[in-house]
């Protein structure tokens, strides 16, 4: 099997086939550029697809419905999603609604069998772009990939609002797929907004995140660590950091902030 077709429940640097720079994002985004997310319903079950398109897209990850997280898309940053139905289709349905709510531009494609016409009327009121039917032709499943393709270069919006905080790397993922490295106590402030209830958390929460009295703790080098924070994630990302000060109540992440704990002795 190619390496780029390797099974993770963990997207990885290390089973993608090449990555396309962010300049060449920022054009005319054409097929070969592609970053695809491949999820089965039972594994092995579009295999030959994938071999098939492989050296057709920048980056291929194949993973299955139940190993799947919501940390598996945001890393790989997909500007498609080839989604299998199972025979019922319904953790396969609840799958596809999640990511058209948390990643509203990014390209679903549903593959179903013949005869499942009620699962592909739900899949389109779900957020699918497409549903074509197993087998899957290779020239139809390729012209689809193109028409996405195309419409994503269109789209002035980012593909959705999902970034990472990784624990070992010390790390933010970007929605775009790129890593931006932080500070030891930037990423504790980050790390802090993400376990907060609704991502905010209060100045004193903060405080004691970074390991300090907040009593007798200045609140000026809370604020100076934040300022620098936002202006480092702005400058990287080219847009507003997600991060918003709350009048006496400390600070909210506006983002979608997942945390990425990387289990002991893997790579």
């Amino acid at each position: 099997m190619p390496e780029a077709l390797q099974r993770s429940s963990v997207v990885d640097e290390s089973v993608q086939v090449k990555r396309t720079s962010h300049s060449e994002r920022a054009g005319v985004l054409e097929s070969s550029q592609v970053r695809l997310l491949v999820v089965e319903s039972v594994a092995g079950g579009l295999l030959n697809t994938c071999l098939r398109l492989y050296e057709r897209v920048s980056c291929l990850q194949v993973s299955t419905v139940e190993a799947l997280s919501e940390i598996d898309v945001a890393l790989l940053a997909p500007h498609i999603v080839l989604l299998e139905l199972g025979e019922q289709g319904t953790a396969e349905l609840e799958l596809a609604a999640r990511m058209h709510r948390l990643w509203p531009g990014v390209g679903l494609i549903l593959a179903c069998e013949p005869e499942q016409m009620g699962l592909r009327l739900q899949g389109y009121a779900s957020g699918a772009d497409y549903c074509l039917v197993k087998p899957l032709a290779e020239v139809e499943l390729v012209s689809v990939i193109d028409a996405l393709a195309r419409r994503l270069s269109m789209q002035v919006a980012p593909p959705g609002d999902c970034w990472v905080i990784d624990s070992q790397r010390q790390m933010l993922g970007l929605p775009d797929g790129r890593f931006l490295e932080l500070s030891r106590n930037e990423y504790l402030v980050l790390e802090c907004l993400q376990r907060a209830p609704d991502q905010t958390a209060s100045r004193r929460s903060l405080a004691e995140g970074l390991g300090v009295n907040y009593m007798t703790y200045d609140e000026r080098r809370l604020e100076a660590i934040v300022s620098r924070l936002r202006r480092k994630i702005s400058m990287f990302a080219g847009r507003d950091a997600p991060i918003r000060a709350l009048r006496n109540k400390g600070y909210l992440f506006t983002g979608n902030l997942l945390a990425r704990n990387r289990t002991p002795g893997r790579a």
